[in-house]
């Protein structure tokens, strides 16, 4: 028997503020590689985040209450998001990690039972991996390990989504992007400006009224600036949006999340920066616009230093494929009811 198989049960505690640099020192034992938190992402997803909750996230402590070997991280929706309200068919589990020397000793089951047990205690019976408001990740990171996991725990797996990415050093306007411009000389496609933040939340009120809704009203909220915003705009009215990060932005956005991995693969070094979400009006669509709207946002990034860019958690491969994007990670979405 290995020694891992050998070790003392760990102990099970709720989570405190002083865990924080051990988790992430868990975190970064368990998925460094491919996942590389840093304390500021954390503590973004979880303890600033308005959903969270200390009574629905657990720490688990090796032998003797040493350091963390485990970490489970559960939420509602606390407060309503946009038009979606406060969708009280469903809670989520955010994340589960397992140190690997604490592996396959039933650790991760337990820490999903304390999950499950919580959720089902404040009225959730639908259960969903990731995707959370403030979320690390769209759902399960593609692993066989993690997928055999929750499979084997009751979980119906179905669908997918992508991070996305290609360098843009050298990137150029293709001529199908400059010929829709110029078919459309009434739109203009630019960052926002100050003043424009009340047309571009009347646009998303009315095109996007849920999370993404949610989400920039936070930003903006924050003092989050409107020139990270792409904007598609026709006399005066927002008609569509993307949202950017780049190395300065004060949110760190779900594109830019995880860079450390992709400038470590692209074999060199240089700025990440990232898309999404991203949008247009209806009346807008099926014009050749939505590709020069994600030219505008690669140019832009461009002109700001970055080198690598990332587009997060969307299934649209084949549209973000013209523009040379090519997948880069992979998530299963998965749900349980109770």
């Amino acid at each position: 028997m290995s020694a891992a198989r050998e070790a003392p049960s760990a102990e099970v505690v709720t989570f405190g503020p002083e865990a924080v640099p051990e988790v992430v020192a868990l975190w970064n034992a368990a998925w460094g590689e491919s996942f590389p938190l840093r304390e500021s992402l954390f503590a973004q997803n979880t303890v600033m985040d308005p959903h969270f909750d200390p009574g629905g996230c657990w720490v688990a402590r090796g032998p003797k209450r040493g350091p963390a070997v485990g970490f489970c991280l559960a939420k509602i929706a606390r407060e309503p998001i946009g038009a979606d309200g406060t969708l009280p068919d469903r809670g989520w589990v955010g994340a589960l990690v397992v140190h690997p020397a604490f592996r396959r000793r039933g650790l991760g089951t337990r820490l999903l039972a304390r999950a499950e047990a919580y959720l089902a205690g404040l009225g959730r019976r639908r259960v969903v991996l990731g995707g959370d408001p403030g979320h690390f990740f769209p759902g399960i990171p593609l692993r066989d390990e993690a997928l055999a996991f929750f499979a084997g725990a009751g979980y119906r797996l179905r669908g997918d989504a992508f991070d996305l990415h290609r360098s843009i050093k050298g990137y150029t306007t293709p001529a199908e992007v400059a010929t829709a411009r110029a078919g459309h000389p009434e739109v203009d496609i630019r960052p926002l400006r100050p003043g424009e933040e009340g047309p571009l939340l009347e646009f998303m009120d009315e095109t996007f009224p849920g999370r993404w809704r949610y989400t920039m009203g936070r930003f903006l909220a924050a003092r989050g600036p409107v020139g990270d915003v792409m904007g598609v705009v026709r006399g005066g009215a927002v008609c569509g949006f993307a949202h950017l990060f780049h190395p300065g932005s004060r949110w760190i956005g779900p594109s830019i999340a995880w860079p450390a991995g992709v400038l470590a693969r692209a074999a060199g070094t240089g700025t990440c920066g990232g898309l999404g979400p991203m949008g247009l009006a209806p009346a807008f669509r099926g014009r050749g616009l939505g590709l020069a709207l994600l030219d505008a946002a690669v140019r832009h990034l461009q002109a700001l230093g970055v080198d690598e860019m990332i587009i997060d958690w969307t299934s649209l491969i084949g549209f973000y494929g013209r523009l040379g994007f090519v997948p880069l990670r992979q998530y299963r979405h998965g749900e349980r009811i109770l």
